[in-house]
């Protein structure tokens, strides 16, 4: 008997350490790693420096099987940035130059889903009106595209072609009157605020110092989860071009030769890929 009440007493007394640390998530260790990581800032770019630049617009879609990581339900990145934008931490930007920015009622205002309900008259029994019924926006249900603008820079001197993401717009459908309108920008996020140049002070969050302590599900390995600042940097997503910087400034599905040929347009954004990739290749002689 004294035993076993010797037995409970030391369950008891792990039970009660484990928990003064702190466990995190459904482990039973104490996960800091995340929690504590900091933004590596990238080194400082001279203009100079930079002999070729081509801005391109890509499109991420979390409904293909390698984005599905950013629709897990313990961080899935739609309530991340969603929250991010409703609490103040991030500057919801109006379009891609990043100068106008909306206000949270701005953002409510367009998020907001209505629908009419037929329902009886309380005046007149045989009679019916129509109420305006007002459905709060879930992010995750509701934001199922990302489109990331990026440059991609060659840098003489360090002799490295790179890519840097400059912004990304989370992408909705708007519902009004029940009916879902085309798919537009919710807004537009900055990606980093500015390189590693210790005169510039940083003035507001950007989404890599927001994505910096989320982390997101691995397929292979529990333990050694990434977080979504690693995920974007390395690039791990799956995506497709529809825009390269051109003189009309237009998307690749407007242009003329592609309006009405969908197909064509997605063999132009692979074209466009191709090309980055051999760019970089050609530049080296073996």
């Amino acid at each position: 008997m004294k035993k076993k009440i010797v037995s409970i007493c030391l369950l008891l007394a792990v039970f009660l350490n484990v928990k003064a640390q702190g466990v995190y998530d459904d482990f039973i260790y104490n996960r800091q790693a995340v929690k504590e990581r900091k933004v590596v800032a990238w080194p400082y770019l001279r203009e100079a420096d930079v002999t070729s630049s081509k801005r391109v617009v890509r499109m991420i879609d979390v409904r293909e099987k390698q984005n599905q990581v950013m629709s897990w339900p313990k961080n899935p990145l739609a309530v991340i940035v969603y929250e991010a934008i409703k609490n103040g931490k991030m500057v919801p930007y109006r379009d891609d130059s990043l100068y106008g920015s909306y206000t949270m009622e701005d953002i409510l205002k367009m998020t907001v889903d209505t629908s009419y309900v037929e329902n009886p008259d309380p005046n007149d029994p045989e009679q019916t009106i129509m109420d305006t019924v007002y459905n709060d926006f879930k992010p995750i249900d509701r934001i199922k595209r990302y489109r990331v603008i990026e440059d991609w820079i060659f840098d003489k001197k360090l002799s490295t072609y790179f890519v840097r993401i400059i912004a990304i717009a989370p992408q909705f459908k708007p519902i009004f009157g029940g009916v879902e309108l085309n798919e537009q920008d919710l807004c537009v996020l900055k990606y980093h605020s500015r390189e590693a140049d210790p005169m510039v002070p940083v003035t507001e969050m950007d989404l890599r110092h927001l994505f910096i302590n989320y982390e997101v599900f691995n397929r292979q390995n529990d333990a050694a989860r990434v977080t979504f600042d690693d995920w974007f940097e390395s690039r791990q997503f799956s995506s497709y071009i529809i825009k390269q910087s051109n003189e009309q400034d237009l998307y690749i599905k407007d242009r003329a030769e592609f309006k009405d040929n969908g197909v064509a347009a997605i063999l132009e954004g692979e074209r466009i890929k191709q090309d980055l990739f051999e760019k970089e290749h050609d530049m080296w002689e073996y």
